[in-house]
C-alpha cells in the first residue's frame, strides 16, 4: 500500500468517528463565503430544480437582501434579481422579508443549516422563492475556523519514534493534498468572479491574517479591485471598515489623513450604513502594532494601485519577484505608523513583511499556478518563522515545538498543517479512536520491514 494508499484509509476512518456540528458562524461569514463562489454554483433547489449561477450580483450596501443584481438559472428558466442568504430557513419569516416589499425581486433564498421541518419563502405579492440548502452541497472550501487543544495528542510517541524518512515521506504527501484543495478551493472562486478578483480577494484574505481573515474578505467583495484603484476607493475601503467612525486622531499628520478620508467617504456613507463592518467583526486580542488592520487595509490599497505589475508575480508563483513587488510597497501615511494615535516613525516600516510575503505565495501564488496546470517547484521553497498556527501543530503532534530537524520548507509546514487539519479538527473525543496514530505505527513498521529485507 503507497503512502497515498494508507492516508486515505486513514482518513475514511477518521470520516466515521464521532464529529459535532461545525462550530456556530455568523451570516456574514456565509454571506462572504456564498459571494466568493467558494460553495459553488451548481446546486439543487429544495424541491428537485437545477439551479445555476449565472451572475452573483453585488453586495447590498442599503437596507434589502443580501445581493443585488444576480442571474440565477432556474431549470431552463433564467431570472435577474436579488439573494438572500440566512443560517436558517425560518430566518425569511423571523426577519420579517415576507412583508417587506424591498424582497419582492429575490430569486432565490440560500439557506445554511439542513431544516428540522419545511419553512417556505414567500413575497409580499404571495410569490414563492426557490429554496437552495447549502448543508446538501458540500462546499469544495469549507475549512472551519476552528482549532484542536495545543495539548499533546497520542500521535506524539509513534512521530518520534517514526523513521525521518517515512516522516518527510508522509508531510510530502499530506502537502500535495493541501495544494490540491486549495487549487480546487481558488478554481471555484474563478469560475464564479474572476482571475482579478479571486487573486486579490485572496491576497486580501492573507493581509487579514488568522483573526482578520472574515473583514479582509468582505472589504475585498464589498471594494472590488477596480473600485479600490479609483479616486474614492480608499476612503470607501476605510469607510465600509468602520475605523472612520471613531474619535478623530490626536495627532496632526494622523487627523489630516483621516479627513482626507473622510470628506470623500462621508458623501457615501448614507447609501452604505447597513454595510458598515460592525467593531466585533475585528479581532484585535494579541495583534503586534506593525499588524494592526488599519495598516493592512493601507497595504490592501498599495496593492490595489501595483496590481498590474503584482498580478503576473502570482500567476507565474515567482516568489522573488512577489519580494521584491510587495517588499516595495508603501503608502504615505501607513508606512509611518501603526494605529491613527501612533508617532510618526523616523524610518518607513514594511506594510507587507518578508513572512507574509511567503504565506501569500504558499496560499495564493502556488494554488493558482496548479490550478492553471502550472508545475513549479515548491516543495523546498523555505519558510518564515513559526507561526501561531503551526504552534498548536507542534504542540498536538510533537508535544512541544516542531522538530528542528525537520527542513524549514513549504512542503513540510503545508503538510503538518493538512495533518492538523484532516485529523486534529475531525476528531472530538480526545483522540481516542483518531486513525492518525495507527497511520504513523503502520509507515513505521513498513519502513522497518524494507530495511530487514534489503
Amino acid at each position: 500500500m503507497t503512502i497515498a494508499d494508507a492516508y486515505d484509509a486513514a482518513r475514511r476512518r477518521e470520516s466515521k468517528s464521532v464529529r459535532e456540528d461545525p462550530p456556530e458562524e455568523n451570516e456574514l461569514a456565509w454571506q462572504a463565503r456564498w459571494f466568493s463562489g467558494c460553495c459553488g454554483r451548481q446546486f439543487t433547489t429544495t424541491d428537485g430544480r437545477n439551479a445555476t449561477i449565472l451572475d452573483f450580483g453585488e453586495w447590498n450596501h442599503e437596507a434589502g437582501p443580501d445581493f443585488v443584481r444576480a442571474t440565477v438559472r432556474l431549470g431552463d428558466e433564467v431570472r435577474s434579481g436579488a439573494i438572500e442568504v440566512d443560517l436558517e430557513a425560518s430566518g425569511w419569516e423571523t426577519h420579517q422579508h415576507a412583508t417587506n416589499a424591498d424582497y419582492e425581486n429575490v430569486v432565490l433564498h440560500v439557506i445554511v443549516r439542513r431544516p428540522s421541518r419545511r419553512h417556505f419563502s414567500r413575497t409580499a405579492s404571495h410569490r414563492e422563492v426557490p429554496q437552495v440548502c447549502l448543508a446538501d452541497h458540500p462546499s469544495v472550501a469549507a475549512e472551519w475556523d476552528a482549532s484542536a487543544p495545543a495539548r499533546p495528542g497520542r500521535c506524539v510517541s509513534p512521530l518520534q519514534r517514526m523513521p525521518r524518512e517515512s516522516l518527510l515521506a508522509l508531510l510530502s504527501e499530506a502537502a500535495r493534498r493541501r495544494m490540491e484543495r486549495k487549487s480546487l478551493s481558488l478554481t471555484s472562486i474563478i469560475e464564479a468572479r474572476g482571475v482579478d478578483a479571486a487573486l486579490f480577494e485572496s491576497v486580501a484574505v492573507a493581509l487579514g491574517y488568522k483573526n482578520n481573515k472574515l473583514p479582509f474578505r468582505i472589504l475585498a467583495q464589498r471594494v472590488p479591485l477596480e473600485t479600490l484603484r479609483s479616486k474614492n476607493g480608499e476612503a470607501l475601503l476605510f469607510g465600509l471598515s468602520g475605523f472612520l467612525e471613531q474619535p478623530q486622531p490626536r495627532m496632526t499628520d494622523a487627523r489630516h489623513d483621516m479627513t482626507r478620508l473622510w470628506a470623500l467617504w462621508w458623501k457615501r456613507r448614507a447609501g452604505c450604513a447597513t454595510a458598515l463592518l460592525p467593531r466585533s467583526a475585528w479581532r484585535m486580542a494579541g495583534i503586534r502594532p506593525a499588524n494592526h488592520p488599519l495598516r493592512r487595509l493601507g497595504a490592501m490599497a498599495a496593492v490595489a494601485r501595483q496590481w498590474k505589475r503584482i498580478r503576473p508575480a502570482l500567476e507565474q508563483a515567482d516568489l522573488p519577484a512577489l519580494q521584491k513587488l510587495l517588499g516595495d510597497l508603501d503608502h504615505p501615511f501607513w508606512s509611518f505608523h501603526t494605529t491613527w494615535n501612533s508617532p510618526r516613525r523616523d524610518s518607513p516600516l514594511a506594510l507587507i513583511g518578508p513572512d507574509r510575503i511567503r504565506e501569500i505565495f504558499a496560499n495564493v501564488a502556488l494554488p493558482f499556478a496548479l490550478a492553471v496546470r502550472k508545475t513549479p517547484a515548491w516543495e523546498e521553497t523555505p519558510t518564515g518563522t513559526m507561526n501561531s498556527s503551526l504552534r498548536i501543530v507542534g504542540a498536538r503532534l510533537f508535544g512541544g515545538s516542531i522538530p528542528r530537524d525537520l527542513p524549514r520548507t513549504v512542503a513540510v509546514q503545508q503538510g503538518l498543517l493538512q495533518i492538523y487539519a484532516d485529523f486534529c479538527l475531525n476528531n472530538h473525543d480526545e483522540c481516542a479512536q483518531c486513525a492518525f496514530p495507527r497511520l504513523v505505527e503502520s509507515l513505521s513498521q513498513k519502513h522497518e520491514s524494507t530495511n530487514r529485507r534489503a
